[in-house]
């Protein structure tokens, strides 16, 4: 599709002065779609690349977001004039309006989105100190059995080991009353049978042994009346469970990973995602600026302190004492500031009119 691009500039870390040569050139925009397209099916309001590296708004999108005070939509307006590419001067009645339309909104909008950033750095942080096995465990890593013999309870397998049987001629019975208890029996008949080929007529009693291939459950058999109990086994169901959605996050996770970015962050050593934490403390260090001052300040002054964020110079406890700190102030900010609760929804239909008609 043919856009008629209003406005577009290079966005994200080039925009703050905050990039790394391996930093990837994220381009943002405004065009214009024509009254039959808006009206009618062939409306689109918003059209990307495949990375996200590239994003135009159709004007009605951009300022509907743009009253919603988003993040990257606000940033999008006031970049630096050395990074504006495209400026039509159709564009004039947003631009020069630009201010108008900041909040107090801000306070969440911009402080929501550190703290989710505080989330992700910590989520990394987990993912890089623990890193998860390739190889799956299975239910039979999270059963415990009470040794009759030692009077405690072991790990399923070293029971197994230790008393030198094997799952698969194991039976099962649930426990009366007992959540995820069971009673354990073994089928001595199949095990001279596997082992002996000269027993193979032997009729075994056919237990199922312990696990389910490819499930998440434990199998159960039919127990022959007064077969004799081997022992008592726990199986940590919630366990398991909380496993599994760990392998599955940590996976993905490996899967969509940024390499550069990841080997920036494993190469300096400190656990945390540096590009997430010095977003963080700039986003907020930017809202408590507009909170006072009513303009938004892209390239931020402490840069070279939020590169070493980046480059993991800092301690991570200090970082989120930092954030902590500024949040705090960031408070304290928009408590006294003299910005308006919402934005005029008259001037800004006003604007996205006057737009049009040019």
């Amino acid at each position: 599709m043919d856009l008629d691009i209003l406005w577009k500039v290079i966005a994200g870390s080039k925009a703050y002065g905050l990039d790394l040569p391996t930093s990837d050139t994220d381009i943002r925009g405004i065009y214009l779609q024509s009254n039959d397209r808006l009206l009618g099916f062939g409306y689109k309001e918003q059209t990307n690349d495949k990375k996200n590296d590239i994003v135009y708004y159709e004007l009605n999108r951009f300022i509907k977001l743009l009253i919603q005070n988003n993040p990257n939509i606000i940033e999008n307006l006031f970049v630096p004039e050395n990074k504006i590419l495209t400026y039509d001067k159709r564009l004039t009645p947003l631009y020069e309006n630009r201010h108008k339309f900041l909040t107090k909104k801000i306070k969440n909008t911009f402080g929501g989105y550190a703290v989710s950033q505080i989330k992700k750095a910590r989520g990394l942080n987990k993912k890089i100190v623990n890193p998860v096995d390739k190889i799956k465990q299975s239910p039979l890593d999270f059963c415990y059995i009470y040794d009759k013999q030692d009077g405690y309870m072991m790990l399923a397998k070293q029971w197994l080991k230790k008393n030198n049987k094997k799952q698969e001629f194991c039976g099962l019975a649930e426990l009366p009353n007992g959540i995820q208890q069971y009673k354990l029996y073994y089928d001595y008949l199949a095990e001279e049978k596997n082992d002996n080929p000269r027993y193979k007529d032997i009729d075994s009693y056919g237990f199922k042994g312990l696990i389910k291939e490819n499930s998440d459950e434990l199998r159960h058999s039919n127990i022959p009346k007064g077969h004799h109990l081997e022992a008592f086994l726990y199986y940590n169901l919630d366990g398991y469970s909380s496993y599994c959605k760990q392998y599955k996050e940590y996976w993905e996770w490996v899967e969509k990973r940024n390499p550069h970015r990841y080997n920036d962050n494993a190469k300096h050593g400190k656990g945390y995602d540096g590009k997430n934490l010095m977003h963080c403390v700039r986003m907020l260090e930017m809202a408590i600026k507009v909170a006072y001052t009513g303009d938004v300040q892209i390239v931020p002054p402490n840069r070279e302190f939020l590169l070493s964020i980046r480059r993991g110079e800092q301690e991570y406890d200090e970082i989120l004492q930092l954030v902590k700190n500024r949040e705090e102030e960031l408070n304290k900010a928009f408590e006294s500031s003299p910005l308006p609760e919402s934005v005029d929804l008259e001037m800004a239909e006003n604007i996205i009119l006057e737009i049009r008609k040019s």
